[in-house]
């Protein structure tokens, strides 16, 4: 049966996967007969939609999107503050569209931070039953990325968020540190996250770590995410040129200058090697800057090349056309566009050998993992797969074939409509009624 459905997430623009995922989502869900709609905040770089009216106010300017754009004035400075904590205007706000556009249920993406656990209570005071998909570590990690110091860190999943204060883990700082973690305090105090019926995880590691954290089974699923195999497929006969690609953003987290390390390494022990890598994406500019410094101190000018933010049909062409993709990130990955788009583009991918890239590329199959911020070890199975072509071309039918069927858009539709079904079937009771959490607004 055809459903309404509130996709909320805090930003209406791609900026990155979440975003792609969710107007990808939007899109297949529309195209299944159900209505799809957004509830978000009111940012200039937002896609057109008629239900703009009903979006939040930003912390700062509509052209502030993140923390650091925002100029640090007295009002930006007390919404931030409510917004991490408990805003009341977007508990209003949400109650509004619900009660004027009736949505069945909600599927939230990003809320934490910038839209804050409010968001479940109006929700759940209008009746409407609350999916959470989980598209990175926040409820387990302060700083999100499980990562502390460049190195990846477990010591705050179980609950215990001193750690993230002691090492400054939110924004380099240890009182931004505090007052995350103070939030997640209030927020568990008043069980806000009890309003939620399901999480839905993306993969196995995440689900595991939400066990751990002591999240019960019956409120866990897993549903892989899809990749657009359309858009993006192979070249014909699974063509290769001799580069290897990394698509992404350009950010520390992500370890793109683990890979130029690596290209350094091979240009002084194997000359011999046709080396040549695409780089495409965009984010931090200081960063940017650092790599192409490193780039240059290495000389490797003539084999690095920074493409920059490619649309998706000249993203697809870098991807089906490169022998292997890269994907460096020190940080705990969540089942990245990286590897779904290289793999629907018939490309195996070389990836860190932890968080759910361990889980997504098996060795030899789909492509090779190497020890997180190891050069070396990545440089080893670059000049690997430079060395066998054969061996790379089997596993780029096995990454398509992977593409097509676990990560397909319609085993991802089918499971998460079996899912919304089954909640709106059931109608199970909340784990905790609104009107019986803590401390919540009325």
């Amino acid at each position: 049966m055809p459903m309404k459905i509130l996709i909320v997430n805090y930003r209406y623009f791609v900026s990155g996967g979440p975003e792609r995922y969710m107007f990808n989502l939007t899109e297949g869900l529309t195209s299944r007969g159900h209505e799809v709609i957004p509830f978000s905040i009111r940012y200039s770089a937002n896609d057109p939609t008629p239900y703009a009216q009903y979006f939040v106010e930003p912390l700062g300017s509509p052209d502030e999107v993140t923390f650091a754009e925002q100029c640090l004035t007295a009002g930006t400075v007390w919404r931030t503050m409510q917004r991490l904590f408990y805003a009341s205007d977007v508990e209003r706000a949400v109650r509004r569209i619900v009660s004027e556009t009736r949505p069945q249920i909600a599927y939230v993406l990003h809320y934490l931070r910038k839209l804050s656990p409010s968001l479940l209570v109006g929700l759940k005071r209008a009746g409407v039953p609350v999916v959470v998909r989980l598209s990175d570590y926040g409820m387990l990690c302060a700083e999100q990325h499980c990562l502390r110091g460049g190195v990846a860190c477990e010591l705050c999943v179980l609950g215990n968020l001193w750690p993230s204060i002691r090492y400054g883990c939110v924004q380099n700082s240890r009182t931004a540190s505090a007052l995350n973690a103070l939030a997640t305090c209030y927020h568990r105090w008043r069980r806000y996250f009890d309003l939620i019926d399901v999480f839905v995880t993306t993969t196995q590691i995440m689900h595991r770590m939400m066990l751990a954290a002591g999240f019960p089974e019956r409120r866990l699923r897993c549903v892989p995410t899809y990749v657009d195999g359309t858009t993006f497929r192979p070249s014909t006969g699974f063509e290769k040129s001799p580069y290897l690609a990394y698509a992404g953003a350009l950010r520390a987290i992500k370890g793109v200058h683990v890979l130029v390390d690596a290209l350094a390494i091979l240009r002084r022990t194997r000359p011999d090697l046709p080396l040549c890598a695409k780089i495409a994406g965009a984010g931090d500019p200081g960063y940017s800057a650092h790599l192409e410094r490193k780039v240059r101190e290495a000389g490797l000018q003539d084999v690095v090349e920074l493409v920059g933010e490619l649309n998706a049909t000249a993203l697809a062409t870098l991807l089906n056309k490169a022998l292997v993709a890269v994907v460096p990130s020190v940080c705990y990955e969540n089942l990245p566009n990286a590897v779904l788009e290289s793999y629907a583009c018939g490309t195996p991918v070389i990836a860190s050998d932890h968080g759910a890239l361990r889980e997504c590329v098996v060795n030899g199959e789909t492509g090779y993992r190497f020890p997180p911020g190891d050069a070396a070890g990545l440089a080893g199975q670059l000049e690997h797969c430079l060395g066998h072509p054969q061996e790379v071309l089997a596993m780029a039918k096995n990454a398509r074939r992977v593409a097509e069927t676990v990560y397909s858009p319609a085993h991802h539709l089918d499971a998460l409509e079996r899912l919304l079904d089954e909640i709106l079937g059931t109608k199970p009771r909340p784990t905790a009624r609104p009107d019986r959490v803590v401390g919540a607004a009325r």
